[in-house]
């Protein structure tokens, strides 16, 4: 017998019907689990798997049934009620808020975590500092989950779930978008809970995982409970064939494959859960499978998608596409179509494949679409990283090459002017100092953008500081006549930096608005801060003639440059984003009627927010 059977289910679920609309997700579902059970939850797409999970976590509400907790029955299961019988829970789907830090991510949402009441800020950190201690993991509490990889973010939704210290903890599909090395930490964990008495319920379509981790395994069909089975008792064809088996065809069963049906809806079963976006064309291009990731890539719903081509499906957001998709489509050819522009600025990376039966007769197409736009934005700052420390040990060492000869002939160039010349040769004198200030100022710059490795930083006030920039160039702005709009905040707003370079930064800013904008012209200058973010922005937005369209990719590039005075060495702005990566942050630019510079600076974190 079952070693389990011996004692009493600390989870119940009896007859249980959950209805969306006219759709039966779940038909008198009964399910139970008992302490130290790692319980798999196995079926095909829409079995009712996860509606089962949400309403464990009082995300949907039950129809009828009844569910029970070590024996006791509850009434209504709310989120509140499930966190009081400690249900963790670690959906399928990411669920955290990109703009949250870790430790806000972590708690939102708790009764326990408002502001001022039950735990503090610090008490908050600890616990979360304490989970990632336990499970291995280096992780910065207080930075925006958007900055940080996809493996940390999958962390911290982990870490989500162990926060109520759960006696019952549910893990929907995670394998499919997680990294190997990151579900060994989930094994990990899962065996440490096994031993300690909880209780797990995971849900899973592949079939070695539940041989190799579970101790029971419970299967749906079509909202339908098929049965509960001692995984030991088990192998993997009977396994798949109660998974994946429903009523055949009489053609179906006269021709006798039954197993490769089978093994035909495992196979899409395991299409449908890749982390990569399948879509599979019948020879006349209708859309056969779709799956999960190509669906959320693209933005579309599968039940849609199914009812047409892909003529139609490339309508929404490939339209400029379109022709070249199709037209390799057509051509039975595997291609790669390399990187597309989707709708939002995402990055696409489509693949086709054409497949053949053993007569090589055309079957169909395969599309593979993967959302590279991270890869690729990791890419160009790396590439620009590269890049400007190549062209700052360049430039430290161009500069004090030309910085000996230079004083040289500067100082032989105020001995000549000593000497009585006439005023044309006086004049050619001049010229040539003036030229050597130009080569001066120029080897400055590039001195100074090698000088960004390491900056002395201490809080300053950014209003303060802007306000001083101002009115240092308040002579420029005269005239020209030029409208400054600019409201200096109410209270301090403290970032860590180094004065004269923040400077050197705003004073560099202002001047190209005010050299850009006509006489009369317009320029704002505003600050915001981001609480959620910790973080303030810098937005300085003038009313001048723009950037053009072509010229924006490059502004920050070192050496490059649009104006045409001498005086201009074009590592401006280079200098300027140099800077503000050595303070942690980030400078953009967006151009349209008007032209905006944006400087992201992390706040100082004050004590009383601990």
């Amino acid at each position: 017998m079952f070693m389990f059977m011996l004692k009493t289910p600390i989870l119940q679920m009896k007859n249980i019907h959950v209805n969306y609309g006219i759709h039966h997700a779940l038909n008198g579902v009964n399910f139970d689990l008992y302490a130290g059970e790692i319980h798999g939850l196995v079926g095909e797409h829409r079995a009712g798997k996860s509606t089962l999970v949400k309403l464990l976590t009082g995300a949907v509400k039950r129809d009828a049934g009844q569910i029970l907790f070590n024996g006791k029955p509850v009434a209504n299961l709310t989120p509140k009620i499930a966190g009081q019988h400690k249900i963790g829970i670690m959906y399928q789907s990411s669920h955290i808020i990109p703009t949250l830090n870790a430790v806000e991510n972590i708690f939102v949402g708790r009764d326990l975590t408002k502001w001022g009441i039950g735990l503090n800020n610090r008490q908050m950190q600890q616990q979360a500092q304490a989970i990632f201690e336990r499970l291995g993991i280096a992780m910065e509490l207080h930075v925006p989950l958007k900055f940080l990889s996809e493996a940390k973010q999958h962390l911290v939704e982990l870490a989500k779930a162990l926060v109520n210290d759960p006696e019952i903890l549910i893990f929907d599909e995670i394998s499919s978008r997680l990294t190997p090395e990151e579900m060994e930490h989930i094994y990990a964990l899962l065996l440490d809970f096994k031993r300690q008495g909880r209780s797990i319920i995971y849900i899973s379509h592949d079939m070695d995982e539940i041989f190799d981790l579970v101790d029971r395994v419970t299967i749906l069909k079509d909202g339908y409970h098929r049965g509960t089975e001692e995984v030991k008792d088990l192998d993997k064809v009977k396994l798949m064939k109660l998974t994946y088996s429903f009523v055949l065809s009489r053609e179906e069963l006269e021709s006798d494959n039954r197993e490769l049906y089978l093994l035909k809806k495992y196979n899409e079963n395991i299409i449908k859960n890749l982390p990569e976006g399948v879509i599979i064309l019948d020879p006349n291009q209708q859309i056969y499978l779709i799956n999960y990731a190509a669906t959320t890539i693209l933005e579309v719903e599968e039940t849609e998608a199914l009812q047409h081509n892909i003529n139609v499906l490339l309508r929404h957001g490939l339209t400029a596409h379109q022709e070249a998709i199709l037209s390799a489509i057509s051509s039975c050819a595997e291609q790669r179509l390399g990187e597309i522009a989707f709708k939002d600025g995402k990055i696409l990376d489509v693949q086709i494949f054409p497949f053949q039966d053993e007569n090589y007769k055309f079957l169909g197409t395969i599309l593979i679409v993967q959302d590279v736009t991270r890869e690729r934005q990791f890419h160009e700052y790396l590439v620009r990283a590269e890049k400007i420390a190549s062209i700052a040990e360049l430039a430290a060492g161009v500069a004090h090459e030309i910085n000996n000869p230079l004083g040289i002939i500067q100082n032989y160039v105020m001995l000549l002017k000593r000497k009585s010349f006439d005023q044309d040769e006086q004049e050619k004198l001049n010229k040539v100092e003036s030229e050597l200030r130009r080569i001066v100022g120029i080897v400055d710059s590039l001195l100074s953008f090698s000088r960004l490795k390491k900056i002395p930083m201490h809080p300053l006030d950014l209003g303060m500081l802007i306000a001083e920039t101002l009115m240092l160039l308040n002579h420029k702005c005269r005239e020209k006549e030029l409208v400054i709009h600019w409201q200096p905040p109410n209270e301090e707003i403290l970032v860590m930096g180094d004065e004269n370079k923040l400077k050197q930064v705003f004073i560099n800013l202002l001047v190209n608005s005010i050299e850009a904008v006509g006489y009369q012209g317009e320029i704002s200058v505003a600050l915001t801060v981001n609480p959620q973010e910790n973080a303030v922005d810098a937005a300085i937005t003038d009313n001048g003639y723009g950037i053009p369209p072509d010229v924006l990719p490059h502004i920050f590039d070192p050496f490059f440059t649009t104006k045409v005075n001498k005086k201009n060495s074009g590592l401006g702005l280079a200098i300027c984003q140099h800077i503000i990566e050595s303070h942690q942050g980030l400078i953009s630019c967006a151009t349209g009627d008007t032209t905006t510079f944006t400087v992201h600076l992390p706040l100082v974190e004050r004590a009383s927010s601990l």
